[in-house]
């Protein structure tokens, strides 16, 4: 039984919690809670203790903390969840790799390149397992794309058209902080748009080699709008469009992938195939194959167990992080102001572009 503490218990870590309740009694338990706020905490507890196989022994205000390190020297853990903003990943995330715990960690992954190439070289060097929050790998439709590109079927991808909307101020809800760069670290680039991101390159097979990238703040703190044009390593363009404040909170998205022999289509949540010279076809959702797991939580506790394969390893939150910076690289002049954040001043790489812009 994998035994998991959570650092961060707003909004996003009740959805992990419904997550783990489809996992089969014995597989993991639910062991500590720690968040600034105890309010949050005791709220969650609530939804842990409605499922017997994830807190067999119904957890109480013990099992609360505000301060993660107290929680990592008096728990008997093999590991985390975070689910704080994302400035806080980095360091909640090697506090938890130092311990010797798996980790899994919400999405995006960092908020600068050498933090994302640190966290997997710790998670690599040290034999755990480092996760990332992307559950559309787990999405019919979107593992059968990459099954399907991945196979050569349809030749070599050459060109991908991807875009999201939705309206980010509202969406966000209790998460306001996804609104303030000095929580967030950036706007729909990297709150919803690291979705698409990442997908767009899983299902490829590739990494970004150069971005070019537009960006419109919109009266906010962060970017609202984003057209990104990337090369791809295998060659190819992508084209990827964000857009965080329509008239639709619900988000939005699609994806198409032309190939040297056909194209790949994936909308509303159906995926349609066509071969070159022949008709656009929608794959039936029975016959599509399915995930060995149905979110990146239970596949998360199964690869720690040794019954799966880690299906969001650590390299997917680093190639979507490097096609972001390079993004936020390109997309300068940016205010004064927001660049510790936007650019993330405590990288390397970033303190010298931060030098030589001023």
């Amino acid at each position: 039984m994998v035994k998991i503490g959570f650092v961060g218990c707003g909004s996003m870590s009740r959805a992990h919690v419904i997550r783990l309740s489809h996992l089969e009694e014995g597989e993991a338990e639910i062991r500590g809670l720690c968040d600034v706020n105890p309010e949050n905490a005791k709220k969650l507890i609530k939804t842990i203790n409605k499922f017997r196989n994830i807190s067999p022994e119904p957890l109480t205000e013990r099992n609360i903390y505000s301060d993660y390190s107290k929680m990592l020297g008096e728990l008997d853990l093999e590991a985390l969840i975070v689910c704080t903003p994302h400035v806080f990943h980095y360091e909640h995330v090697m506090a938890g790799l130092k311990r010797g715990l798996h980790v899994l960690v919400e999405k995006p992954m960092a908020i600068s390149i050498s933090q994302a190439e640190e966290m997997r070289d710790t998670a690599e060097e040290r034999g755990l397992i480092l996760a990332v929050g992307y559950q559309r790998h787990f999405q019919p439709e979107y593992f059968y794309a990459r099954e399907v590109i991945m196979s050569g079927r349809l030749g070599e991808p050459h060109f991908v058209l991807a875009w999201l909307t939705q309206d980010l101020r509202r969406a966000v809800g209790r998460r306001g902080w996804y609104l303030q760069p000095s929580l967030s670290g950036g706007g729909q680039v990297i709150c919803s748009g690291t979705h698409l991101n990442d997908i767009v390159l899983w299902v490829t097979g590739t990494e970004p080699r150069r971005v070019k990238a537009i960006m419109d703040l919109e009266g906010a703190e962060v970017e609202m709008y984003a057209s990104l044009s990337v090369e791809l390593s295998n060659g190819a363009i992508a084209s990827i469009s964000l857009l965080g404040d329509s008239p639709e909170i619900a988000l939005r998205e699609e994806m198409r992938v032309w190939c040297s022999k056909g194209a790949v289509l994936v909308k509303d949540g159906n995926i349609y195939i066509q071969e070159k010279g022949g008709d656009l076809v929608m794959m039936p959702h029975e016959n599509l194959p399915r995930p060995p797991s149905p979110s990146p939580d239970v596949n998360f506790v199964r690869a720690i167990l040794g019954k799966e394969e880690c299906l969001v390893p650590a390299q997917c939150g680093v190639n979507a992080t490097k096609l972001e910076r390079m993004a936020y690289r390109d997309a300068e002049p940016i205010p004064n102001n927001l660049k510790p954040y936007i650019l993330g001043s405590r990288s390397r790489e970033n303190l010298q572009i931060q030098k030589a812009s001023t």
